[in-house]
């Protein structure tokens, strides 16, 4: 996944060893991590030991990925360590949007909280039904406005999101090969909040002498876990919308790839990518269209008169079906339908891309619970020989549903991705992992 080839070539079957069909040192070193979160290693405090990790890496590079208005910092850190492995991605997760205030001045705390985003707004249905249960409504939105009332003290002033979007774009510009992410929606996450840290109480001066220590992060690493305060509040999902376009807005309008998050919300995703693609037309989708319809979309001579002003990055004529450079977009870990797949395939034909996990695919696997640890299981890959046994392998160990997924994936539609927030020294484990899934998958017939 970088910039502008994202996905060409990131998924190989070339040379394979015998030592039980790893990826061998030279295919490794072409592969690249469309998806990880080094800058989360070690409770996200020690940037130098998670680079000297990356360094050592076989795979060639690692797309990081931002998430909390405070990651974004620390991905620019990573990249200024190790420019050379690092494809650095800012943006601001879906579970983060709470801070963000959609108004263009400050805003009170207490409004901000009492009042969605973060609560749980009604969808359609719910409206419908809302209308029968008035009384059950008030009774909701008074309890989330007490929940509020109860933690405002916790909770971070909201800051707005042109605020945000200029720290983003000053980032992204500063970085020319740098990408957007990670972004999204995410109809599962529970809203969630910070305790504050346990003071001690000094009762004196110390009396110890100084003493020569070797200085142990994990001893920084336990101080800073922070115990979360967990409510039953979603953000609403309206609210992640709002967040959601103006960041990819600003993808397209500096003309950078995108890894996008979605859980639980392919509709509302899907919409969103309509409603893109009648707005900025060729600069999003990368193709032009035969049958430009006249329903917001713009019309084959307003794409033209784009080019004439400059406004895009064409590659060529734009007579006929010709393509342009378009925005990248890599959903990443789709824990979806086929039916969803193809039809965000049929939409972006030209620049959506589907990155899978080892994580994702063993996470819904009926062998493994998701509270297994896969790393040791997956050491030694299955390598039966017929095609009957490496189905039966698939069926047994991965789950179906990312089975399928992988299949019906073009293979220049397909990346790999670690998803690995943990000590980066793992990320080649788990792309071996992947990569072989896929060598699996792709060589096999449906079962």
């Amino acid at each position: 996944m970088v910039n502008e080839d994202l996905g060409e070539g990131a998924v190989t079957t070339r040379k394979f060893g015998d030592d039980d069909n790893r990826v061998d040192l030279e295919v490794l070193d072409r592969l690249t991590d469309a998806h990880c979160h080094p800058n989360d290693a070690f409770h996200g405090i020690d940037m130098a030991r998670a680079a000297e990790e990356i360094k050592g890496l076989a795979i060639g590079k690692v797309c990081v990925m931002s998430s909390s208005l405070e990651s974004q910092a620390k991905t620019e850190e990573l990249v200024n360590l190790q420019p050379d492995k690092v494809i650095p991605a800012f943006g601001l997760h879906p579970w983060f949007t709470s801070r963000i205030t959609l108004s263009e001045q400050e805003v009170d705390k207490r409004d901000h909280y009492r009042i969605p985003p973060s609560s749980v707004r009604p969808s359609q249905k719910q409206k419908e039904k809302q209308k029968e249960d008035e009384e059950r409504h008030i009774e909701d939105q008074e309890e989330i406005q007490d929940w509020a009332e109860l933690h405002l003290h916790l909770l971070p002033q909201p800051i707005c999101l042109g605020e945000f979007l200029t720290e983003m774009r000053t980032r992204l510009e500063r970085f020319p090969t740098s990408i957007v992410g990670e972004i999204g929606l995410d109809k599962s996450f529970t809203f969630q909040i910070e305790q504050p840290p346990k003071t001690s109480t000094v009762t004196g001066p110390s009396t110890e002498q100084p003493t020569d220590m070797v200085f142990d992060s994990r001893l920084l690493e336990q101080e800073a876990r922070v115990p979360m305060i967990k409510s039953k509040y979603k953000i609403s999902i309206s609210h992640q919308l709002e967040v959601l376009r103006a960041q990819i807005e600003l993808a397209i309008e500096i003309g950078r790839p995108i890894s996008l998050h979605c859980v639980q919300a392919p509709t509302e995703l899907l919409d969103l990518i309509d409603q893109l693609i009648a707005r900025w037309g060729v600069r999003f989708t990368g193709l032009v269209s035969r049958h430009r319809s006249g329903k917001g979309g713009k019309s084959r001579e307003a794409d033209r008169a784009e080019v004439v002003r400059g406004d895009t990055t064409h590659q060529e004529d734009l007579d006929g079906e010709r393509r342009t450079k378009g925005i990248n977009l890599c959903w990443h870990s789709p824990n979806i339908s086929l039916e969803i797949l193809q039809q965000a395939l049929q939409k972006l034909p030209q620049t959506v891309y589907f990155s899978y996990s080892n994580e994702l695919a063993t996470l819904y696997s009926s062998r493994f619970p998701p509270s297994s640890s896969h790393s040791k299981t997956y050491s030694t890959y299955p390598t039966q020989s017929s095609q009957e046994e490496k189905t039966a392998t698939l069926e047994e160990l991965y789950s179906a549903r990312t089975v399928r997924a992988i299949r019906a994936t073009p293979i220049n539609r397909l990346l790999i991705e670690s998803d690995h927030g943990s000590d980066p020294v793992l990320i080649d484990d788990k792309l071996r992992q992947i990569f072989h899934l896929i060598k699996l998958v792709k060589s096999s017939p449906p079962g």
